[in-house]
């Protein structure tokens, strides 16, 4: 036993001793840095000297199979970030046929911070301003990646969340529905940055078009959802679930679908015309009909939304935008859906779909119509995180409502760094 003890009691010694060396050799390494890292260079005035660049093959998530692999984060973290990001650059694609070198004026910030990821800036080509909509650029710069405590490979995330990011807008366009349920995709860029005194490092990005409309969650977070009639809401449901079956139809499936990457354009209170319904945000998503992807477009048509939502399976993230009873009803909810898509022709019948089919709960349900929705009696509180009675008062009088604090890629620069001041301004969002 006491011998035992005194190897125990070694071993604990020796692998101490290997921490503190790895730690000395760490802060040697950091001491011997070349690069200074400089703040955030992405703001309103900055002119940005860009040409075209054809991006990687996306790479990064599990649905792709690819040879460009992470250095890891244990290497990354014996590193200071400007020197990782100099020593170990972007892969590099072969360089696109035209050169030609464009000014894009930086209009002002849609959401700039640093180790938020990418940053969204509204932009414009020089001379722009008579003839054209403002632009969103959004700059995959690795240099400000949050890191976190343990060191990350930014350079390997911000190449994949670009790769990622293009081939969805650049599928889609090739697909022909570019901008029609996405922003409108104005290709991919690069530029360079300068870096010390005689450093420069290459920035890569995707040019989009701005889009003035809140996102889903912003009508949550605002209280404004019990605004918009109930049936509306469903409604407005039905046509997210069918963008999102059509868009993974295109090839760009979002693997990241919440309230806060789905735009609304249109008057929901007033008007009865649909609204437009706009996918944003593509970082993290399969571009299934890349020769790399593992699950390749299979089907005729859209996988039918049945499949993806029967038993609200994959809604969860929508519950705060759910009226009753096809909230707490499964079987209301499910009768909503099958009297949308049961019969549909326009999406594609699946062994999935038969699977349901031959469910006892699905001939259960009958052919009765879905129940109408009820209106709003409780609200779901983002921030306290429970159920909340609906008051008269909260439901009409802005001044009712509890401060607004946006949770999306598309927050002011204000709430990304934390600002708890509320807002009496509609939400503007850039579509990127």
């Amino acid at each position: 036993m006491s011998d035992q003890h005194h190897c125990e009691y070694c071993l604990r010694q020796q692998f101490a001793a290997q921490q503190e060396a790895e730690e000395q050799r760490r802060l040697e390494e950091q001491a011997e840095e070349q690069y200074e890292r400089p703040e955030v260079p992405y703001q309103k005035g900055l002119v940005l000297q860009v040409r075209a660049h054809i991006p990687f093959e996306p790479f990064g998530n599990p649905g792709y199979a690819t040879t460009f692999k992470s250095r890891g984060d244990e290497a990354a973290s014996t590193h200071g970030q400007a020197d990782w990001c100099m020593k170990h650059p972007y892969p590099e694609t072969e360089p696109h046929p035209d050169q030609s070198v464009f000014n894009l004026h930086l209009l002002d910030e849609v959401a700039v911070r640093d180790g938020r990821g990418a940053q969204l800036l509204r932009c414009e080509w020089e001379g722009q301003e008579s003839r054209g909509k403002p632009l969103v650029a959004k700059i995959f710069d690795p240099m400000y990646y949050a890191r976190d405590e343990v060191g990350k490979d930014v350079t390997f995330i911000a190449a994949s969340d670009y790769s990622c990011e293009a081939a969805s807008y650049e599928d889609l366009q090739k697909a022909g529905v570019d901008g029609v349920m996405t922003p409108k995709y104005y290709g991919s860029w690069t530029f360079d940055l300068p870096i010390a005194q005689d450093g420069t490092r290459q920035v890569h990005m995707v040019i989009i078009e701005w889009i003035d409309a809140p996102t889903m969650l912003s009508y949550c977070e605002e209280r404004r959802i019990h605004h918009i009639p109930p049936q509306r809401r469903l409604d407005i449901l039905a046509q997210v679930f069918e963008t999102r079956a059509k868009l993974a139809f295109h090839g760009a499936e979002s693997l990241d679908l919440a309230m806060r990457n789905v735009l609304i354009l249109g008057d929901l209170e007033n008007d009865p015309t649909p609204p437009r319904v706009i996918f944003i945000d593509f970082n993290d998503s399969l571009a299934r009909n890349r020769p790399n992807s593992l699950y390749q477009v299979a089907w005729e048509k859209p996988p039918n939304p049945m499949c993806l939502y029967w038993n609200k399976r994959s809604a969860e993230e929508f519950n705060s935008w759910i009226p009753e009873p096809h909230l707490s009803d499964m079987d209301a909810f499910n009768k909503w859906v099958k009297s949308i898509w049961g019969d549909s022709d326009e999406f594609c019948v699946s062994s999935d779909f038969d699977d349901i089919l031959e469910t006892g709960s699905y001939a259960a349900l009958g052919d009765s119509p879905p129940p109408s929705p009820l209106p709003d009696t409780e609200y779901w509180d983002i921030d306290e995180e429970e159920w909340l009675p609906t008051s008269d008062a909260a439901k009409t009088d802005p001044g009712e409502w509890p401060p607004f604090i946006p949770d999306t890629e598309f927050e002011s620069d204000e709430s990304c760094s934390g600002s708890e001041d509320s807002s009496d301004e509609t939400m503007s969002n850039a579509a990127c």
